[in-house]
């Protein structure tokens, strides 16, 4: 078997089978700090791809292989393969395809392996997203446990921010109610300390730092809070409603003269909507140059999912952020 038995950081090691090594690790900072660890781990997490026909995936797919962190199974219609000469000049024993011509059942073929243990990593390729999460919510042959709620986890580097910064939901979920924000929140800083962020502080974002009470997801955010003050969350950091230069800003948000144990230093974002974290993302990529690793949380093994208009470093860092999580 080529996946670790165990992806844990900082305090924590990575594990391999038939490996003397044990590598452990300071928190990832960065993307660079990511692939670099995965790289030395040297540790293959098994990925099947959905109709893996499409360039910037099989592209983002041949860099992980390269780098070490993948074994790739691409299923799909290998005559729509549309930079078949990817393969002819980079043959790997880390790289199987499977012709599966039609779209639907190269994408019951991926889910299958990764159901059956098959495979560690779920990735989306060509596929209309529709009919990918219809495959993955299938209750007898999909990946989403019972009772479990649905949603994405990303990772944004942004140029003029010291760290790594986490961010729920930019795509799966309009409008979050309580119970869906409590899974959000806990996939977060599940994610979080798999990178090696041992007491995430976490903000739950708004227009301004008044709570106003007509908002309908205010509610919801003094409900988590009183949550967190229970020991919900565990050893964690939680205030809001915060903006988005208390959060992220320690400069700016200092002038706003607001008390706040997250100033500037925000590890996780919650969002109120998908609206905002999509328009936040997307105008940070556009005009900052931002890159985003994003995956789907809930499900019983990472999904990479992300649309084809993301850069090919995009779905390469988001495979990277599946094999920390796998």
């Amino acid at each position: 078997m080529h996946h670790c038995m165990f992806a844990l950081l900082n305090n924590y090691v990575y594990i391999c089978p038939n490996k003397a090594n044990i590598f452990s690790m300071e928190s990832i900072a960065s993307f660079a700090n990511l692939t670099s660890h995965l790289s030395q781990v040297n540790c293959r997490k098994r990925m099947a791809v959905a109709n893996a026909v499409d360039s910037h995936t099989l592209e983002a797919v041949l860099q992980a292989v390269e780098s070490g962190i993948v074994e790739a199974y691409l299923i799909g219609d290998v005559a729509s393969i549309e930079s078949p000469e990817l393969f002819e000049h980079n043959p790997s024993p880390f790289i199987h395809i499977i012709d599966k011509p039609d779209v639907v059942e190269a994408t019951l073929e991926a889910v299958r392996m990764v159901k059956s243990g098959e495979a560690d990593i779920l990735m989306k390729g060509l596929v209309n997203t529709d009919i990918l999460l219809r495959a993955i919510l299938d209750k007898e042959k999909g990946l989403l446990p019972a009772g479990k709620v649905l949603s994405y986890t990303a990772a944004l580097e942004i140029p003029k921010y010291h760290k790594l910064l986490f961010f729920t939901d930019p795509v799966v979920i309009p409008s979050p109610n309580l119970v869906q924000r409590t899974a959000m929140i806990n996939y977060s800083i599940e994610t979080a300390r798999k990178f090696g962020i041992l007491k995430p502080k976490i903000a739950l974002i708004h227009a301004t730092e008044v709570a106003n009470p007509k908002i309908q997801y205010m509610q919801d955010y003094m409900d988590i809070k009183e949550e967190w003050r229970n020991g919900m969350f565990g050893d964690v950091i939680l205030d809001g409603p915060l903006d988005i230069f208390l959060a992220l800003d320690k400069e700016r948000g200092s002038i706003k003269n607001v008390p706040t144990p997250v100033l500037g230093d925000a590890d996780i974002l919650i969002f109120p909507n998908f609206e905002c974290a999509n328009t936040f993302y997307k105008g940070l990529s556009l005009f900052a140059d931002a890159e985003m690793a994003g995956l789907l949380q809930g499900t019983d093994k990472p999904v990479v999912l992300t649309s084809r208009s993301e850069s090919i470093q995009s779905k390469f860092y988001s495979i990277a952020m599946a094999c920390v999580l796998a």
